[in-house]
């Protein structure tokens, strides 16, 4: 588990980016986790963590209500925020282009699901599809265009589990300060091998779609796209 604040050079600016290497394994975790690690010095109000199970038709009782307080910033903490997630089984790379409200029905390994869940909806009228900020289509022409010889593909699936849920809190901690700032997150699937050789790939794929990132906000900053 663990996360980097990776500055990167861009002409005269420097864009720092947060990547982010862990999934918690509970949901709990990551509604707690997410507000702080985004806007560190922002304040997020009370946000309830709700854990259901699948036996009921109703939500069991709030339990452990987090409460994150301080001075609103105006700006976001980071410019560019890349989470990744493991995706056992799987020989390739995906770029997750959407991230679902609901549907959070499997367990955590708490044995909790979000299948009755509606904080996001009642609370903030939160969509029930968030998409980042990002050209989506002009970021995988660029990330693939330098990563030719690699399996890298776009998704729309994140798979409904705590992979999507962590990249749908992170959009909506975006979203509900001002539905139309940029939410300059990505998520990033990446396959569950761990030989020296699949690292060296991993690490590849990831620093080219960290610099496709950093280019595709400066051609949204310009007006231009990827050829």
């Amino acid at each position: 588990m663990g996360s980097r604040d990776i500055p990167v050079e861009s002409g005269n600016d420097d864009i720092d980016v947060l990547v982010t290497g862990f999934v918690p394994v509970h949901y709990e975790a990551v509604r707690e986790l997410v507000p702080k690690l985004l806007f560190p010095d922002g304040s997020t109000g009370n946000i309830p963590i709700v854990p259901q199970n699948n036996t009921s038709t109703s939500p069991l009782p709030r339990r452990n209500p987090t409460t994150i307080t301080g001075k609103p910033i105006d700006k976001p903490r980071y410019d560019i925020v890349l989470h990744i997630g493991m995706a056992p089984g799987r020989k390739y790379f995906t770029l997750e282009k959407r991230a679902h409200r609901n549907g959070y029905n499997a367990k955590d390994e708490d044995g909790d699901s979000l299948e009755y869940d509606t904080w996001f909806r009642d609370e903030f009228n939160a969509p029930e599809l968030l998409t980042p900020g990002f050209d989506t289509d002009d970021l995988w022409r660029r990330w693939k265009s330098e990563l030719l010889q690699e399996d890298v593909r776009p998704s729309n699936d994140a798979g409904r589990f705590l992979c999507e849920f962590l990249y749908y809190t992170s959009l909506v901690e975006y979203w509900r300060r001002d539905p139309s700032l940029r939410r300059p997150v990505m998520f990033l699937h990446v396959p569950g091998r761990i030989e020296d050789i699949d690292i060296a790939t991993g690490r590849k794929v990831t620093m080219g779609l960290i610099g496709a990132m950093v280019e595709s906000l400066k051609g949204a900053d310009t007006g231009g796209v990827a050829p």
